[in-house]
């Protein structure tokens, strides 16, 4: 059985595409006050705009994935880049591209949120269109017949394969982040995939096996040459660019002499409050850690 959303968010590429309606008032930066009454249908395409055949589970048609917020059903497609040919068929070639990082971390919470997880439910819906056991196609697995074992209530996004009769569910990668301190210092680190001067934090995922500690201590080794002590944990953040789940870390450095990995790091240095690089965007997990760090909101003992 197919489930059919009340409405759509589209993505292509890094960009949501938006009604053009509704562009000028997404562009708030300059007055706040419209910000707050963003909601989700500022972004979303009605469920009768999208071609039927679009729900067609065949391997020459787009998926997309279903998900609940606020007691209400969306549907989330990822289109190619260059399949302008869609676009038209959506009727949504007149569409205007908001780069999705700027939706999730300008946004208050609650539309913040939607974004990350319609963001994250596009990605799956791309990568989840076959089984991955036996090569067939997969359809919805939620209120299918065939699927005997019991799905929570909001298990939309579940896939089943009708052949090998498996489940599949949303993937999401872990990976921590770590903000390491030695005194009034913090160690930022420039990825060589960051624009310009951007600095930020030792990040890196979880490797089969290993605990978020381990991991942790593992990736501020490889990556900045020295060891840490009093790890503990902050906060977490989901972060479907394109799959991940962002588990933050505070740590006091050890020992060594920080010099970078010349893999994925090409710079890193220990930054001071008053002689700070470019940060990461506000509202990402790094730039929580360094501004709360900076504002002394946890304790740098």
């Amino acid at each position: 059985m197919t489930i059919f959303p009340e409405s759509f968010v589209v993505f292509q590429g890094q960009d949501c595409l938006i009604p053009r309606q509704n562009a000028d008032s997404m562009r708030f930066l300059d007055d706040p006050s419209l910000a707050t009454s963003t909601k989700p249908e500022a972004v979303c395409w009605p469920f009768y705009q999208i071609p039927p055949d679009l729900f067609s589970f065949t391997s020459d048609r787009y998926s997309y994935s279903a998900f609940e917020f606020d007691e209400k059903k969306y549907g989330a497609i990822q289109i190619e880049e260059n399949d302008d040919i869609m676009l038209k068929r959506l009727g949504i070639g007149e569409a205007i591209p908001f780069p999705v990082r700027e939706l999730v971390v300008s946004y208050p919470s609650g539309f913040s949120r939607f974004m990350l997880m319609a963001k994250a439910h596009s990605q799956w819906a791309s990568i989840s269109r076959f089984c991955g056991a036996c090569g067939n196609l997969l359809v919805d697995a939620k209120e299918n017949e065939e699927v005997k074992e019991r799905l929570d209530d909001n298990a939309y996004a579940a896939r089943f394969c009708p052949s090998c009769k498996r489940i599949f569910f949303p993937r999401m990668s872990p990976a921590v982040i770590i903000l390491v301190h030695r005194e009034n210092s913090i160690l930022l680190g420039h990825n060589v995939r960051f624009p310009r001067n951007r600095h930020s934090l030792i990040a890196g995922f979880v490797e089969i096996g290993e605990t978020l500690e381990e991991a942790a201590i593992r990736e501020i080794r490889e990556e900045a040459g020295i060891e840490v002590k009093n790890l503990r944990y902050m906060r977490s953040q989901p972060w479907p660019f394109p799959d991940s789940l962002m588990i933050g870390f505070v740590a006091e450095w050890a020992y060594g002499e920080a010099r970078p990995d010349r893999n994925e790091i090409d710079h890193i240095a220990w930054y001071r409050a008053d002689d700070l690089p470019e940060l990461p965007l506000k509202g990402s997990i790094a730039r929580y850690l360094i501004d709360s760090f900076i504002d002394g909101s946890f304790s740098k003992a």
